[in-house]
């Protein structure tokens, strides 16, 4: 569903130019073994999402939002068949000056691809997955994409007053490391994030869309934004949402998060005392 080249489900990047170390996808575990190759290039006829299959940042599978700009026609040599039906996200979708010919105009909510859609989006690009493990695929990136949005909410309702919030957009950066995934990896040594996206929330006030950083990781294990989907025991994910630094405000957000997860009492009395003076 974003609108860039990343999608949570691929391997972590790096956001220098030179190419990082491989790394396993995550998700391999679900696809057959790999061809006897030692190289496995972006537009080659192997599948680099097969099991114990190292691969580099070029060589990432389909975003969400580009497969919903391929066909609904089943592929040559498909022996099953994949659904043809779109799903309807929770996420509503923003004004924008330019809505990606895949959604339609008038829906008021972000479409996600078919099975049938990404399946040949990943072919597309060169990979070979089975046809059988893409609605079990494509569940856990629409699931990820729901969790992220779930934890934007909260920003935007706790500290905007933002009771329906819009997204505008999505921007996958799978190859630039945040500066704070920067700062954990390369200096508290940390694991990298394996994918980032960017999401652009509508401002109910007029001003510019409000941009999230939002950063994945492998099995972290940080409370309430960890999602671990019990579908063939995939491992647990850590989505790290934040503001991003654009402006002085964004940083006061984030402080005052901080403040309301620390201090829980506290922030829950004064939202009680806002909401009685509100009304009164």
């Amino acid at each position: 569903m974003s609108s860039g080249s990343g999608c949570p489900v691929q391997t972590r990047g790096s956001s220098g130019g030179d190419a990082a170390p491989t790394k396993p996808w995550i998700w391999t575990r679900w696809f057959s073994a790999p061809p006897p190759t030692t190289t496995l290039a972006a537009n080659s006829s192997e599948c680099p999402v097969a099991k114990n299959v190292f691969f580099t940042q070029q060589q990432q599978p389909a975003s969400i939002e580009e497969a919903a700009k391929h066909s609904q026609l089943p592929a040559p040599g498909q022996h099953i068949s994949l659904s043809t039906q779109r799903v309807v996200s929770s996420i509503p979708r923003g004004e924008a000056d330019n809505i990606p010919t895949h959604q339609i105009p008038d829906f008021q909510r972000w479409q996600y691809p078919s099975e049938q859609q990404f399946y040949n989006a990943m072919l597309r690009k060169g990979y070979r997955p089975p046809a059988e493990t893409i609605p079990s695929v494509l569940q856990i990136h629409n699931a990820v994409n729901e969790r992220s949005w779930y934890q934007v909410v909260r920003w935007e309702r706790e500290l905007h007053n933002n009771a329906n919030p819009k997204l505008v957009k999505f921007v996958g950066r799978p190859k630039d490391l945040s500066p704070k995934a920067w700062w954990n990896s390369r200096v508290l040594m940390t694991q990298e994030p394996f994918d980032r996206h960017d999401w652009y929330v509508e401002d109910v006030n007029g001003g510019e869309p409000r941009r999230y950083v939002i950063d994945f990781y492998e099995g972290a294990d940080d409370g309430s934004n960890n999602l671990n989907i019990d579908m063939m025991k995939p491992p647990s994910m850590y989505i790290d949402v934040r503001p991003a630094l654009d402006n002085p405000s964004a940083a006061v957000d984030r402080l005052t998060m901080f403040a309301r997860e620390a201090l829980p009492g506290l922030a829950s009395a004064w939202d009680t005392y806002r909401k009685n003076s509100s009304s009164s």
